[in-house]
């Protein structure tokens, strides 16, 4: 008597597939997130070095250049009108000049907060506090339930290894519904026909397979960037990367030296405005002294 050996069907077989792609996935997502990770801080720590090198020439830079601008603005001021008093302009710029300062530090915390790295999995819904410790209970009560190293034999194995999955997946994407529905026909039937037929679970596991090509996606493109990045050319060759640290050093030190010119010239100019200024009021001042009373 011949055995009749049950065939897959067709569903059946595009699922196992696609769970197959998805561990595997899996593995590539986990080495993608250390890839990056890794050379975020190795970056990090080399801007680190970079900064204690250049970070107080460059700050020194960027104080010079706001006062060459100030002084310009006083001088752009003072050409404006003969009858603007210097002491009034200096006030009157130096508040200007405070006002963009603090606006330049607020745009600067802004843009620091949203250039923060952002997870690129999938953000949980915001949920209330009941809804939320519903959901912490039946995935707790649904992963011991079917926890793989719970099972007997390698057939039970396999079929609590697919269903965990599906658990893992509903709790991280918040789905009250699905967990309850997974609960409900826990208690009622065989486990391994919990909530989705055949046809469901392949639509399931495709949807699955897409989020996770997205993600690879995001982090091959983070990854990209970060290498696209001057702090990565600079570092990547390590027997250059002092000889780059003193080249960013004596640009920004000729920079600063550039800009102290500038500014020198910046205050010859406004202290011969404000001296020809002054000496013509004083002589204005004495041809009113002298002339004749009526």
């Amino acid at each position: 008597m011949t055995e009749l050996v049950p065939v897959p069907s067709e569903h059946a077989g595009e699922y196992a597939r696609l769970l197959i792609e998805i561990e595997t996935r899996k593995h590539v997502i986990s080495g993608l997130q250390g890839e990056r990770d890794g050379l975020e801080m190795t970056l990090t720590n080399f801007a680190v070095e970079l900064k204690g090198r250049v970070g107080a020439l460059r700050v020194e830079l960027n104080r010079v250049k706001r006062q060459v601008a100030e002084y310009r603005r006083r001088i752009e001021r003072l050409r404006e009108s003969d009858l603007l008093d210097p002491e009034q302009v200096e006030r009157e710029v130096a508040e200007e000049f405070a006002e963009r300062l603090e606006q330049e530090r607020l745009a600067e915390e802004q843009a620091a907060r949203e250039g923060q790295r952002v997870d690129v999995e999938r953000p949980r819904p915001q949920l209330d506090a009941e809804t939320e410790a519903e959901i912490l209970r039946l995935y707790r009560e649904l992963a011991k339930r079917f926890h793989p190293d719970r099972a007997r034999t390698e057939k039970d194995r396999a079929r609590r290894t697919d269903l965990m999955l599906r658990i893992n997946v509903a709790y991280s994407e918040r789905d009250l519904m699905t967990l309850q529905a997974m609960a409900r026909e826990a208690d009622t039937g065989d486990p391994s026909t919990v909530l989705l037929s055949a046809e469901e679970r392949v639509q399931w596991a495709h949807r699955v397979v897409a989020r996770m090509n997205l993600q690879i996606t995001e982090l091959t493109e983070q990854i990209a960037m970060l290498r696209r990045s001057e702090t990565f050319q600079m570092w990547q060759s390590p027997e250059n990367s002092s000889e780059s640290i003193q080249q960013v050093e004596r640009r920004v030190r000729d920079r600063l030296n550039r800009e102290r010119d500038r500014l020198d010239e910046a205050i010859i100019d406004y202290n011969r405005i404000v001296r020809r200024r002054r000496m013509s009021h004083i002589s204005v001042e004495r041809e009113y002294a002298s002339s004749p009373g009526e």
